[in-house]
C-alpha cells in the first residue's frame, strides 16, 4: 500500500500512517510519500515507537518512507505529533570548551570519538568551535583530535579557533585545521544555530 502524505500538515501525516498500518495485515508493507521535514521526522518517530523499523529513499525533495508491519501498533496516540517539529532544520553547531570531555586520557580519547562519529551522521554539523584549550585540536598534529577535525573539515564542517586563545597559549602560528574567529562572530553563530557542547 502506498498513501500520499505530501504537502499535509502534522499531525495527519501521523495519523494517516496510524490508519494504514492498522488496516494492513502483519507482514504487508507501507509506503509514505512525504515532502517536508517535519512529517518525515514524525513518521519516523511514531514508527520506532510502534518497533517498525523502515527504509528511506530520497528522490529530490519527496521522500518514501517504507515500512513493513510486523506487529500491531501499542503506541496509538497522535497527540504529541500536532505541532512542527522543532529545530529539525535548524542546523547545529559543536561548541568545545576544552580539548577533552572529561578529565585526563581518557577524556581526549572520548572526545575524539564523538567527533569521529559526527562524520557517520546524516546531517552533519555546520561547524565545531574551539576556545580554550580546545584549540589545542587545531594547532598541535599530534592531537588525538587531530586527524577528527581534519577529517571532518574534508567533508565540508568548519572549524573555528578563538583567536584570543590561540595568542594567549601562544599558537596563532601553528594553526593547521580550519579557520580563526573572534568574540563577536562566536557569539553570532552560537545565537544564530543550535548549539550542542561536549
Amino acid at each position: 500500500m502506498q498513501i500520499d502524505c505530501r504537502n499535509l500538515a502534522c499531525p495527519e501525516p501521523v495519523i494517516k500512517t496510524k490508519n494504514a498500518l492498522n488496516s494492513l495485515k502483519i507482514g504487508q508493507t507501507l509506503e509514505i510519500l512525504v515532502n517536508d521535514i517535519a512529517p518525515k521526522e514524525n513518521i519516523k518517530r511514531f514508527l520506532s515507537k510502534n518497533s517498525l523499523s523502515y527504509e528511506l529513499s530520497q528522490n529530490n525533495d519527496e521522500t518514501t518512507i517504507k515500512t513493513v508491519k510486523t506487529n500491531e501498533l501499542k503506541n496509538t496516540s497522535t497527540d504529541e505529533y500536532a505541532c512542527e517539529v522543532a529545530n529539525l532544520d535548524k542546523q547545529k553547531v559543536i561548541y568545545l570548551n576544552e580539548e577533552s570531555a572529561g578529565s585526563g586520557a581518557v577524556g581526549k580519547g572520548l572526545l575524539s570519538k564523538f567527533l569521529l562519529a559526527m562524520l557517520n551522521l546524516e546531517t552533519k554539523p555546520k561547524a565545531v568551535i574551539c576556545v580554550n584549550s580546545a584549540v589545542f585540536m587545531t594547532t598541535d598534529r599530534a592531537h588525538v583530535s587531530y586527524q577528527a577535525l581534519k577529517n571532518l573539515e574534508a567533508n565540508g564542517v568548519e572549524i573555528y579557533s578563538c583567536g584570543s586563545c590561540l595568542e594567549a597559549y601562544k599558537v596563532v602560528d601553528k594553526l593547521s585545521v580550519g579557520n580563526i574567529t573572534n568574540a563577536y562572530e562566536i557569539m553570532e553563530m552560537l545565537s544564530s544555530y543550535e548549539v550542542i557542547k561536549l
